[in-house]
């Protein structure tokens, strides 16, 4: 049986009590919640953000007893889709009683709906031309019943909130139910593409124009990671010695890559070890040639505006106007503008005051190795 386990995962969210520093938004999010306000929380991909909303679902069941309930929306594109996510996340977090008795309700309403497992997804399977909107109509108002039944207030987190985008009028369907539970459910609604959540919640003429207090996930201090990675190193027997500092550094507060980062240099340093730099330099080659296929596709995706705008804003340490950097490229400031709007809004370039930033300090890593190996060729800017 393998007992020593590398402690650092970075494939998937990981459990409430590995999550890093993020007691004070933890505390705020329940103060909201408790207190009846409807969240919007941002957050980049990668950043934590799952990790983060589990463990305050936990800590809202365990210290407010309120109900919790997480649907994922990730890559919703029908009403169909939206209504199997709402019933299997309550299929999956309600229990006792409660469940008991919201599962005789769905029996009664005689639209297919069930927390087992013949609920709507297998009555759309048997019966494709069933209209899906009834049931999800149904799956929107138990909060709802859920208070009728005197259980405490729900708190009802939406991840991967801006996905509803895809599906035509949805915005206005999820609106006509939860303003009508704000006494009886809390709301966060988590998305990590900045653009479409501001278009969902800051635009005037969309139905949850305001509906939703912003809150923004920073990243890590340095601080922090190195104290986190130091204490799981020493956990397994092992030291992360002079390691630490280079890896927070490298990492720049981005939750995931830091992860990533200790993964790697864990895997370098025997049972009994202790990190050193040499160690450390293995790792750091390891972790970017493990996403070398993810940063090239990305990077071809990108338009040549966008790349070029990545290329001045790298060149210049974050302030991408210089007019000798964009005359070299070929990029007019107008056209520098604009593509750095649409890189905002994506979430792979982040802006704090006049200076710009790559959202992942690996992805800036690579394109800076790409250039200085001659892997640039013309037709890639």
């Amino acid at each position: 049986m393998l007992t020593d386990a590398n402690p650092f995962i970075y494939s998937h969210p990981i459990a409430p009590d590995d999550v890093i520093d993020r007691d004070a938004e933890t505390e705020q999010l329940l103060a909201s919640a408790v207190g009846g306000h409807f969240v919007r929380l941002y957050a980049p991909r990668k950043y934590g953000k799952t990790s983060l909303l589990r463990r305050v679902l936990r800590d809202a069941e365990r210290r407010e007893r309120m109900i919790p309930i997480l649907v994922d929306l990730y890559g919703v594109l029908s009403v169909a889709d939206v209504a199997i996510r709402f019933e299997r996340a309550y299929a999956r977090q309600l229990k006792g009683k409660t469940r008991a008795r919201i599962e005789e309700f769905l029996q009664t309403t005689g639209l297919g709906l069930s927390l087992g497992a013949l609920g709507i997804s297998a009555r759309l399977q048997v019966e494709p031309r069933t209209d899906p909107l009834p049931a999800l109509h149904a799956l929107l108002d138990l909060p709802l019943r859920l208070e009728e039944g005197g259980a405490f207030r729900a708190l009802v987190v939406l991840d991967e909130f801006q996905d509803i985008t895809r599906v035509e009028g949805m915005d206005a369907l999820l609106r006509s139910h939860i303003q009508f539970q704000g006494e009886v459910a809390s709301f966060v609604f988590a998305g990590s593409e900045p653009g479409l959540m501001r278009e969902l919640f800051e635009v005037r003429e969309r139905p949850l124009y305001g509906q939703a207090v912003p809150m923004r996930l920073g990243r890590l201090g340095d601080a922090d990671i190195a104290a986190y990675v130091a204490d799981r190193f020493r956990e397994s027997g092992r030291s992360v010695g002079e390691a630490a500092n280079p890896l927070a550094a490298a990492a720049k507060g981005h939750p995931q890559r830091a992860m990533l980062l200790a993964h790697r240099l864990w895997q370098e340093v025997p049972a009994g070890g202790t990190a050193d730099l040499g160690h450390w330099s293995r790792a750091h080659a390891a972790a970017l040639a493990e996403l070398a296929a993810e940063f090239d596709a990305g990077w071809r995706h990108l338009s040549t505006n966008e790349q070029k705008a990545i290329r001045s804003l790298a060149a210049t340490g974050g302030s991408p106007f210089q007019t000798r950097v964009l005359e070299g490229l070929g990029l007019a400031k107008s056209s520098a503008r604009s593509a750095l709007v649409a890189l905002q809004a994506s979430a792979i370039v982040e802006r704090d005051g006049d200076r710009y930033a790559l959202t992942d300090p690996l992805f800036c890593e690579w394109i800076a190795g790409l250039r200085g190996a001659g892997g640039l060729g013309e037709g890639d800017v």
